[in-house]
């Protein structure tokens, strides 16, 4: 087993945690000075949250409805993704150096996947990757980003239904 800390992603509970993170990034840029050194830094955050919220939402609306994403195939509420274990990782940075550092997140969303309707259990790694290589880029960023909130030992996942709760 690849992963570790395998966890439900409702894409419903995830919408709704990324909203409240971009407003929260808002207020936060509204309360600053133009020319803060942090502005730069807040706007780029937001920026990122609504761009993992588009991919949210594409996956629980449009994903299973689109021709040009044949192998999402049914409309589901969520996803299970887990942590990519350590040898995995190292595996990943490996391939990534070969091809000159190019597909390291879609690696990632490859072997950290656990149930989606884009992947099987019998697919090998070079179908899943393939498999995942063909997803909406903003998905790609949105599953991203919570596979790297699975590999925070504090358990931080945005949207899970079953994420580890800070002791």
């Amino acid at each position: 087993m690849t992963t570790f800390n395998e966890t439900r992603f409702e894409f419903d509970e995830s919408i709704d945690a990324l909203e409240e993170r971009i407003e929260e990034a808002a207020d936060k840029i509204t309360d600053l000075d133009e020319g803060n050194p942090l502005l730069p830094q807040l706007q780029s955050k937001r920026s990122q949250l609504a761009t993992q919220r588009k991919g949210a939402i594409w996956a629980r609306d449009q994903a299973h409805e689109s021709d040009d994403f044949p192998q999402w195939d049914e409309q589901v509420s969520g996803i299970t993704l887990g942590a990519v274990r350590a040898g995995a990782l190292n595996g990943i940075e490996a391939e990534v150096a070969e091809r000159g550092g190019e597909g390291t997140d879609l690696l990632l969303i490859a072997d950290g996947t656990v149930e989606a309707p884009y992947v099987d259990e019998d697919m090998s790694d070079e179908q899943r990757a393939a498999a995942v290589g063909q997803l909406h880029p903003y998905f790609q960023r949105w599953a991203s980003a919570r596979i790297d909130e699975l590999l925070d030992p504090e358990g931080n996942a945005i949207g899970s239904s079953d994420s580890p709760k800070e002791s």
